[in-house]
Parts: structure tokens; sequence; C-alpha cells
């Protein structure tokens, strides 16, 4: 009979020590999110859903850890990145948007937001990777004051090959297709970036074509009105 009991307390506790472990887990369970439950593979989580995320940069990498994507605020900007070197210093402060890069990890271009000296700029530009080099762009800008507003497309050389560190990421501009304060014009401009060519409608709506030489004077202008007056 002693050992009846015996055994009796034990399983008793058993089944006591399971009820609690059980409670505890029921209760757990609520404060584990559905988006993080485990399936076959316990390495494997179901990717997290949520309404709203407030970040001060995210960075977007491939499974070997490279950089492919950063979005981040004015206090966070990712540094760049070119050959494997980083250059923790950007030529315009005060930038906020995304930047991305190439499966080597070379930024490769990106969207922007910036204050300037006296004006606020956005521009989404694609760059060339060998050498690093903006090569097209979107651009608009507007002064601090509202006086002046200018928005374009630009299409750039990309720079002569040079192995090593970073010189400059300007290109000379070749083409260039904008609106500048009602003035819409499109500038062809040679190798060292002289405008050659340039057809226009200025802000009263009068169309002109104009070609310069390697100074910049005009050689030919033909206009909406020196058209009529040879008729």
């Amino acid at each position: 009979m002693l050992v009846l009991t015996k055994e009796l307390r034990r399983t008793t506790n058993v089944l006591l020590a399971l009820l609690v472990l059980g409670v505890w887990g029921l209760l757990i369970s609520q404060f584990i999110p559905k988006s993080f439950a485990v399936f076959n593979d316990a390495t494997k989580l179901q990717s997290a859903s949520f309404k709203t995320l407030t970040v001060e940069r995210i960075n977007v990498v491939d499974p070997d850890g490279t950089l492919r994507l950063a979005i981040a605020n004015r206090a966070h900007p990712p540094d760049l990145i070119y050959r494997g070197k980083t250059y923790p210093k950007r030529s315009i402060d005060d930038l906020v948007g995304f930047i991305f890069y190439e499966a080597d990890g070379d930024e490769a271009g990106g969207l922007g937001l910036a204050q300037l000296r006296d004006s606020k700029q956005t521009a989404f530009i694609f760059d060339y990777t060998h050498q690093l080099t903006d090569g097209i762009g979107i651009v608009k800008r507007e002064a601090d004051d509202g006086a002046g507003w200018k928005s374009g497309f630009f299409i750039s050389d990309r720079r002569p090959h040079e192995p090593g560190d970073i010189k400059s990421s300007q290109g000379v501009e070749r083409v260039w297709l904008s609106n500048e304060n009602q003035n819409a014009a499109l500038v062809i401009s040679d190798p060292v970036g002289r405008p050659r060519i340039r057809i226009g409608v200025d802000e009263a709506g009068v169309p002109a074509i104009q070609m310069f030489d390697d100074n910049g004077a005009i050689v030919f202008a033909a206009t909406e009105s020196s058209q009529k007056g040879a008729n």
C-alpha cells in the first residue's frame, strides 16, 4: 500500500507539471506574432507584415551580405562604395533618398532629395559603373525664394577609365532637355561640354534654332520671325 501511494504521488506530480507547462505555453503563445511561426524547417520563418514601419535607415542585402539597396534619412546616408573602397563623405550634404548597388557592391545610382546652398533639388540618376560617372539623370530644382525653377533630363559621357580612387563622378553633359522658367530647350554639346546646337521655345512662345562655334559664338540662327521675313 505504501508503494502504491508513492507511485500515485509521482504520477500526480508529473501530471501537474505537464499541466503547468501547458498553461504557460498557451499564455506565452499569445505574445508571439503569427508571422514568426515555425514550419517544417525550423530555420525558415514566415515573412513578417506590418502596417507601419518607422525607421531611419533600411539596408537590403544579398544572401552573402552584399549591400544592394539603402534607404536612409539625411542623418544616416549610406557611404559611397566603389571598387571595394568606402568613401564616407558625399559631395552633397543633407541628402535623403535611396541608393542602389551592383552585385559586386559598387554604387549604381539612386534617387535623392537635397538642400543646396540656395535651392532644393531632387535627382534620379543612373551611374556608369565601369568608371563611376553620373550617366543619365532626371533633375528638378527650385530656388528657396520661389523665384526660379528648372527641371530636365541629361545624358553624359562616361569618364575615361582610370584605375584607383575616384577623382570625380561628373561626366561631360552631352544632351540637356530642360524647361527653365518657361524656356524649354534641347541643348547638344560637343565632347568637351561646349554647347553646339540649341533648339527651343522661349517663355513668349517663340521657337528658335541656334548653332555655335568652338568659342560659343552663334554661327547660325533661325527663328519664326526670321523665316516669316525671308518669305
